[in-house]
């Protein structure tokens, strides 16, 4: 999100938050980690801005954490269970997805066998986290698996975002270029897991003939 926007969205939404600030943050984080609403929503800077509040005394701190983690969390739920009951349908007829068609299909490839780390790093990852819950459902993650790594994941997500928010405070190009390095570090550890992986999985054709051989 352009760093213009971001300043204009703190002040709109300023005298909103006196009074509504945590049906805020909690709407957002809800949309911004169900299917493919996050394209569209920013959740993750609502939150922190709910963390400039914070600091500000006009919220309280725990409770931002909690609406955004509660929140959050029943946005990816929602994401995940769309992905098991419509699975590949949505994902082929949506016209606003056949952009990221390749991407979808290398996301299910690298969930099926990765789920865990896919899930962890995927809410990191600026633009993965709107596709992860959807993409985990439809490859038939299993929803034991899904949750036991999404549910913490998106606790310590809202947590380090509000307490940027809290700390950092009206400083806002501070708070998006701290946003935008945890997505770019999230991105860079994700290509390093899926590059690792597929070159073991490369190794393991050529490493059979050669044993084969050798008996």
């Amino acid at each position: 999100m352009p760093l213009a926007l971001v300043s204009e969205l703190l002040e709109w939404l300023r005298p909103f938050f006196e009074s509504f600030g945590y049906v805020i943050v909690s709407v957002a984080m809800f949309f911004e980690s169900a299917a493919f609403t996050g394209i569209f929503v920013p959740g993750d800077v609502i939150l922190a801005i709910g963390g400039v509040y914070a600091g500000q005394e006009e919220l309280d701190l725990a409770g931002v954490i909690a609406c955004g983690a509660i929140s959050g969390n029943l946005g990816t739920a929602v994401g995940y269970l769309l992905g098991r009951r419509y699975g590949d349908a949505l994902l082929r007829r949506a016209p606003i997805l056949r952009r990221f068609e390749d991407r979808l299909t290398q996301a299910q490839a690298s969930i099926a066998s990765n789920a865990g780390k896919t899930i962890v790093f995927g809410r990191f990852v600026t633009g993965a986290a709107v596709f992860v819950p959807f993409v985990a459902g439809s490859s038939g993650v299993r929803p034991r698996t899904f949750f036991a790594y999404a549910v913490p994941t998106m606790a310590v997500f809202a947590t380090g975002l509000s307490l940027i928010g809290f700390f950092v405070g009206n400083n806002v190009e501070t708070i998006d270029r701290i946003i935008s390095r945890i997505g770019l570090a999230g991105l860079g550890v994700a290509v390093l897991v899926i590059g690792f992986w597929i070159w073991r999985h490369r190794r393991r054709p050529s490493d059979t003939p050669s044993s084969l051989g050798g008996s």
